[in-house]
């Protein structure tokens, strides 16, 4: 279960990121926006992948 819950947080991360691409030829959102979508994207991203490592390293011993 928890590492259901790293999966989804960086998969949001990664949605945001994407958001933020896609959002520069969709000009849906301002310049400011995107930048926040991909600083908190990549950083959900990051903790995630951490978050879910961890969590593997703490089942295996």
């Amino acid at each position: 279960m928890k590492i259901k819950i790293a999966t989804w947080a960086a998969m949001l991360g990664l949605i945001l990121v994407l958001i933020g691409i896609l959002s520069r030829f969709t000009d849906l959102i301002t310049v400011n926006q995107r930048t926040g979508c991909y600083i908190i994207g990549l950083a959900l991203m990051l903790l995630g992948t951490i978050w879910k490592v961890v969590l593997e390293m703490n089942e295996k011993e």
